[in-house]
């Protein structure tokens, strides 16, 4: 796919919310309080401005795009790669972007995606859930890394993913994170692998 060519769309300003956290609209969408003051950028970013505070903002403030300077296509396209399991280095060589790009996107990414699960994954209704973990290496074989998951079975839905040494503190922690994402956490079946922890 050329990065260059993937159609970007912007998303409706009904959608947004004012991100000055002392306006009374603050992360309140569909106030009709934003008004596009200038678009700027090869991306046609716009450049927001809140009725209610007078704060003007870009519309990627607050989001895993703020301040970076790679295209929207590209990091569209390395956060598409990563997800499907592409090495930083690889992803780095089919998005032809430096791996220093790919480092900043992968943490920016991480952490807005952590924050968007942690805000709406609640009051899950599963009837089953698998505990699994899998080993990895971060920079070289001389730092191993362990990361385990939950996932409800039937949707393939990541209820909780959790990252650390293999012990039972990374099996208490993913099991605790869990619990308290369930609606029922007693009425369900758990499978495992059948690690100690």
């Amino acid at each position: 796919m050329n990065t260059n060519q993937l159609s970007l769309t912007r998303p409706q300003l009904e959608t947004l919310a004012c991100v000055n956290e002392r306006c009374e609209s603050y992360a309140q969408s569909g106030q009709k309080n934003l008004t596009i003051r200038k678009i700027y950028g090869k991306d046609e970013i716009r450049y927001l401005r809140c009725r209610d505070c007078g704060e003007e903002f870009s519309e990627r403030r607050a989001t895993a795009l703020w301040n970076t300077k790679v295209s929207e296509a590209k990091a569209v396209a390395v956060a598409e790669h990563l997800a499907e399991g592409c090495s930083l280095k690889a992803t780095a060589r089919l998005v032809r972007v430096n791996a220093s790009v790919v480092r900043r996107l992968n943490r920016k990414v991480g952490k807005h995606a952590a924050a968007f699960h942690n805000e709406r994954v609640h009051d899950l209704e599963v009837a089953a859930l698998e505990a699994d973990e899998r080993h990895g290496y971060a920079q070289d074989k001389g730092q191993p890394q362990w990361e385990a998951e939950v996932i409800d079975p039937e949707s393939k839905f990541v209820v909780s993913h959790v990252q650390g040494q293999r012990n039972a503190q990374l099996i208490r922690r993913l099991l605790e994170d869990a619990a308290q994402r369930l609606a029922h956490r007693h009425r369900l079946v758990l499978l495992t692998d059948g690690e100690a922890s």
